[in-house]
């Protein structure tokens, strides 16, 4: 397309009959190029039409690539009648119609709607259909879901705001298939999604929330248009749907922005994050600034005078903290850039996973988390805050160690160490908890109800039955040593 791109160009700046579409007469664009697809934009005359047809044939002498009739399309936006006639004598393309596909996704002059996510969600309606006939376990079923169903919308969700019906649908189908292999059924989910939704080790099960994961992943175009100021997006005036989608992510993203401080010549004074007491725009009024001889555009390197900051002396009473260095710095021989803030007040490399975990707020790490049965148990979706009182209750019953000198904390270090005692125990737990779990979900859920004595009987069986094996691979293992020394003395 190099070679397009050159002979499009050359006959532009040849010709004076060329008009430019009028959104892109200001950055003089003519076409948009990505591999083997190609959109060519002009205004809607028949000169323009007939330049455009002269760089194709030209381009098809020099590389012999002819451009595909039934593969192509035109679009007109306001043109009379006899001028598409004109137009359509010229280039005998098919009349498209909006929306339209383009390396994947629905392109519109006006907002996307429900319906055109239609594709999107009969690609995951299509990808539960057919798992609907395997027999899959509950532990699949949550791979799946992380690994296929939420990552179809992941490249839509980096280029558009998905409408709030949309992100519904989509978990709604996501529920169903989690906890009723695709049916939906009233009553079948055990625990809330929101709680589903947080990392393992916050009590969750890893599944991201479709609509914080939205956010994340358009904060990089908002990133990307901080960082590369000279980029054509971003000279671009555009008033579209996408853009003002774009712009709402910068409350959400604000917070985290910072400026570290090279040679302040990148820096503005008073609208970027680069001092630690805030924005300064909105501690120190406007009226102090004019009156002091400083503007709206004025840049940290104004009042950096040998590597300190100079400001008047009434600042400096009025406004504690102001004489502070910044909150980061680099060499004042470099260019300012621009850091990312976490959540603890850390700069760090910007990525879409940090913006995801700055977002959200799972509150505190589960004190479970730590064991390997905590762990099976995740994945088995024995969950949060009940998973941790049946806990409590079987560790004070079996009285593994009292709650007094340091409950599930003290456990957890505890069982870390691999002695044959601690495993005895992990199996323990194991049996209790899946047991009595088991027990509750089917009298909650369902009509079968097992007496007190059969859940004990079940558990002193299934614990024998494991310990018996665990004792005769003990043996097979000491066998083969003793086979192993005998060889080796002989």
């Amino acid at each position: 397309m190099e070679v397009f791109n050159i002979i499009m160009g050359k006959l532009i700046e040849d010709s004076l009959n060329f008009k430019f579409h009028s959104k892109c007469l200001a950055l003089n664009i003519s076409h948009l190029c990505f591999a083997d697809d190609l959109l060519v934009f002009s205004y809607g005359n028949g000169n323009s039409v007939r330049i455009i047809r002269d760089a194709l044939d030209e381009f098809k002498k020099v590389s012999g690539l002819k451009v595909s009739m039934e593969k192509s399309q035109i679009y007109f936006s306001c043109v009379k009648p006899n001028m598409r006639r004109i137009i359509l004598g010229i280039l005998p393309f098919d009349v498209g119609r909006f929306p339209f596909k383009y390396l994947g996704v629905p392109m519109c002059v006006t907002k996307l709607f429900d319906r055109d996510y239609k594709n999107l969600i009969e690609k995951i309606k299509m990808r539960i259909f057919n798992w609907k006939c395997k027999t899959l376990s509950f532990a699949g079923r949550l791979q799946l879901i992380n690994s296929v169903l939420t990552s179809i919308h992941v490249y839509w969700a980096s280029i558009f705001k998905i409408p709030i019906a949309t992100i519904n649908e989509i978990e709604k189908m996501c529920r169903s298939f989690l906890w009723a292999n695709g049916e939906i059924v009233k009553g079948k989910a055990k625990v809330k999604w929101q709680d589903i939704c947080k990392p393992k080790e916050y009590g969750g099960l890893g599944i991201k929330n479709l609509r914080r994961w939205n956010d994340a992943l358009l904060a990089k175009h908002v990133w990307n248009v901080i960082n590369n100021k000279n980029s054509l997006w971003v000279q671009k005036k555009s008033k579209s749907w996408t853009w003002k989608r774009f712009l709402e992510i910068r409350k959400t993203v604000r917070p985290h922005v910072v400026s570290c401080v090279g040679n302040g010549r990148n820096t503005a004074l008073w609208h970027d994050w680069w001092h630690p007491i805030g924005i300064l725009c909105t501690i120190i009024p406007r009226r102090d600034w004019v009156s002091n001889g400083l503007s709206d555009s004025s840049l940290v390197c104004d009042v950096l005078d040998f590597d300190t900051y100079s400001w008047p002396v009434e600042w400096v009473n009025k406004f504690p903290g102001l004489t502070e260095a910044p909150m980061f710095c680099i060499d004042s021989n470099m260019n300012d850039v621009v850091g990312w803030r976490d959540k603890k007040g850390i700069c760090r490399k910007f990525s879409c996973k940090q913006v995801w975990s700055d977002l959200n707020n799972f509150g505190d790490i589960v004190p479970w988390i730590g064991l390997e049965v905590g762990k099976w148990l995740v994945n088995c979706c024995v969950h949060s805050v009940k998973l941790c009182l049946i806990l409590i209750i079987i560790y004070s019953l079996i009285a593994i160690i009292p709650l007094e000198f340091g409950g599930i904390s003290a456990l957890s270090k505890m069982l870390n160490l691999k002695t044959g005692e601690n495993l005895i125990i992990k199996c323990m737990i194991a049996s209790c908890v899946s047991h009595i779990w088991r027990e509750r979900n089917s009298r909650l859920f369902g009509s079968r109800r097992i007496s007190v004595e059969g859940v004990i009987a079940s558990i002193e069986n299934e614990i024998r039955l494991k310990l018996m094996g665990l004792r005769k691979r003990a043996k097979l293992i000491n066998n083969k040593k003793g086979e192993a020394m005998d060889g080796g003395g002989q």
